[in-house]
């Protein structure tokens, strides 16, 4: 009987390294909850295209956007648990809207299994060119003699907390106006139809060289090597301000730890190639790929970290 168990355990882990070994032997699909053109389509296109190239096997990048990602990661987290449908998703779905929303249609821990962290940076605010107020101290002064008439856009969870933060700092009042995404908010801003906005860097760095933007803040805690000019929101007058994003990849949960091996090291031997990582450098992202524990342990951190700013910002759906 021991004989014959220890035969079955065998034959178990050798099916499921066999498994692994041959993953993936068809397409691959990731789902992004956001828009195509947002910045986390534009993470997740030139990895499927490096994970296409190193396997033969096709990778396409589905956008689900809606609901501040809510109806992709529902997606991705019904799919089948066997590899071939992973999310490229950021704080917003994986930390941010658990505490925004009282229910939610997937759990941002419970319904996936984490893969490996991709990049994280900096949100960047940007005004449109002709508002006439060159920094953050200019946009407080007049929020407080004409509190509500500026308007500032959000296209997803992160965009919305770096405005409602900012208020909340800072003692004023603006219009928020919500879109269904960050590439369409991106067009009225640059039309004038917009006064600001909070966005990630890889947006908002192809508008300031473009000129069709204006940047005048960054929220980290410390000015970007891409943007040496451009102060800290800290430093314009909102001591204790900070905030960033992060771009990570997860799968449904129940999906075998072989496979989650398998596309941990897929994924990370994308984000090493050379052109993503001048891509990331040039918008001033910094790389943390890792393990599905890693990724799993800051995840819970960012969902605590989450949980501050939106009570404190104000932001919980009623």
């Amino acid at each position: 009987m021991i004989a014959r168990l220890l035969a079955m355990f065998i034959a178990v882990g050798c099916s499921g390294g066999v498994a692994a070994q041959e993953f993936p032997s068809r397409s691959i699909r990731i789902i992004v909850p956001f828009a195509s053109g947002s910045a986390t389509d534009l993470t997740a296109r030139p990895l499927a295209k490096e994970i296409t190239a190193a396997t033969g096997q096709q990778v396409l990048v589905d956008n689900r956007p809606g609901a501040e990602g809510q109806l992709g990661a529902q997606l991705a987290a019904a799919a089948k648990p066997d590899g071939y449908t992973v999310m490229v998703s950021t704080q917003t779905t994986q930390a941010a809207n658990i505490s925004v929303y009282k229910s939610l249609p997937y759990h941002p821990v419970d319904s996936f299994v984490p893969i490996t962290g991709i990049r994280q940076g900096a949100l960047v605010v940007l005004a449109r060119r002709d508002l006439g107020m060159p920094g953050m101290k200019d946009i407080v002064a007049f929020a407080k003699k004409e509190p509500g008439k500026l308007m500032f856009g959000s296209g997803n969870g992160s965009s919305r907390a770096g405005g409602e933060y900012f208020k909340l700092l800072a003692g004023i009042d603006m219009l928020h106006v919500p879109y269904k995404g960050q590439p369409q908010l991106m067009t009225d801003l640059a039309g004038g139809r917009l006064d600001l906005t909070f966005t990630d860097m890889y947006t908002g760095m192809t508008f300031i060289k473009d000129k069709r933007a204006v940047a005048i803040a960054v929220t980290s805690t410390k000015r970007l090597a891409t943007l040496p000019d451009v102060p800290t929101i800290a430093e314009s007058g909102v001591p204790g301000y900070e905030l960033g994003a992060w771009t990570a990849v997860f799968a449904p949960a129940g999906t075998p730890r072989p496979v989650v091996d398998r596309l941990n090291a897929l994924f990370r031997a994308a984000i090493d190639a050379p052109s993503f990582k001048e891509q990331s450098a040039q918008s001033g992202a910094v790389l943390f790929p890792g393990t599905p524990e890693e990724l799993g342990a800051f995840q819970r951190a960012e969902i605590e970290k989450w949980a501050r700013i939106v009570k404190a910002a104000g932001m919980q759906e009623p």
